[in-house]
């Protein structure tokens, strides 16, 4: 079933923001039920505590049935999350972030709407085995990309936004394997509230989240810059059989048992990188790239937050490690790369 999306205000109640009315289109509960077949199960690609993501069809520029990702909130008692994510998506526009559609707001249903990302997200990519796996560039290609992505949420509006909520799960790949930061709606902007949101806790627990800004209740762009070592970390180390967390248990790291102990920048110091990285990814990268992303990678995950890098700074370093790896290629024989120190990169 097809919906066209037009300029059309669906009548409404509530009373929203000049930003939020000026810039994003309210859509009526009936246009996105015809949208998803009436949130054919068949259709959902998505399910997280909070929301069920389907994929919908809309009449838009020139497009018959133009994709969309229709997020259904499962708790509308959350409203406050609801509207701060359309707050948000209305006023930020990036090439690396998730584009902002729009949203209904009806009195049973919280429903946001945003552009269909059809490969999937990066952990998609790392984990299952299903999908196509990724060279080694184009690792690094998706590296930069969310990195240009949170360096904008860091610096590029008005108040610094900060994620809070960086993981592969969270980076999504469009049709042309561009990635995009999406759930912006545990996004902050300047200090964590007095209460602790449930999503942090949950990241944390996953690895993600240094647990110094769960305990202090307090959030700044380096807590980003922490989660974003870890992308890099999983990114490096990830196949279709193993996260790097399972490879911090095989490889009998007692700091992955405790919240408050657990600390990456050791495991990366106890075990040398052709232990811990994917050996197929191992064959493949340059000595000099691996010594620039092992580098910036442990300067994210450093235990003091002053000692972190800012995210502009993350992405050069990024592009540069692609441009090393580049000119390895080019200057190469078909032989793989065999030549790696035998300890951890610093």
């Amino acid at each position: 079933m097809l919906v066209k999306y037009s300029k059309r205000k669906s009548p409404s109640k509530k009373q929203y923001p000049t930003v939020i009315e000026e810039r994003c289109h309210q859509f009526s509960l009936d246009d996105l039920k015809k949208s998803t077949n009436n949130f054919d199960e068949h259709l959902r690609i998505g399910l997280t505590e909070f929301s069920i993501a389907y994929k919908g069809y809309l009449k838009h520029n020139g497009e018959t049935d133009y994709p969309i990702a229709v997020k259904r909130m499962i708790h509308i008692f959350n409203e406050w999350k609801f509207k701060k994510e359309i707050e948000l998506n209305c006023q930020l526009h990036h090439p690396n972030l998730t584009s902002f559609i729009g949203f209904c707001d009806h009195k049973y249903e919280k429903i946001l709407v945003y552009e269909y990302m059809s490969n999937g997200s990066l952990y998609d990519h790392l984990l299952l085995r299903d999908m196509e796996s990724l060279s080694w560039k184009k690792r690094l290609e998706i590296c930069i990309g969310a990195a240009k992505g949170l360096h904008y949420l860091h610096t590029g509006a008005k108040r610094a936004i900060f994620h809070c909520d960086i993981k592969p799960q969270t980076i999504l790949l469009d049709k042309n394997m561009v990635p995009k930061l999406s759930h912006l709606g545990f996004s902050l902007q300047g200090k964590l509230p007095n209460s602790k949101p449930k999503p942090v806790e949950v990241n944390m627990l996953n690895g993600y989240m240094a647990a110094k800004y769960v305990l202090t209740n307090t959030f700044t762009d380096k807590s980003d810059v922490y989660s974003f070592g870890m992308v890099l970390l999983q990114v490096a180390c990830t196949n279709y059989k193993n996260t790097i967390f399972d490879k911090m248990i095989m490889l009998d790291d007692t700091y992955w048992f405790s919240e408050k102990s657990f600390n990456p920048a050791n495991f990366l110091e106890r075990f040398p990188a052709n232990e811990i990285i994917d050996p197929i990814l191992m064959r493949l990268i340059a000595p000099q790239c691996l010594e620039v992303f092992m580098d910036i990678m442990k300067r994210c995950l450093n235990i003091e937050p002053n000692e972190r890098p800012a995210m502009g700074e993350v992405e050069v370093e990024l592009e540069h490690a692609l441009e090393l790896q580049e000119e390895a290629d080019c200057g190469k024989s078909n032989d793989d790369f065999y030549l790696f120190p035998s300890t951890s990169s610093t």
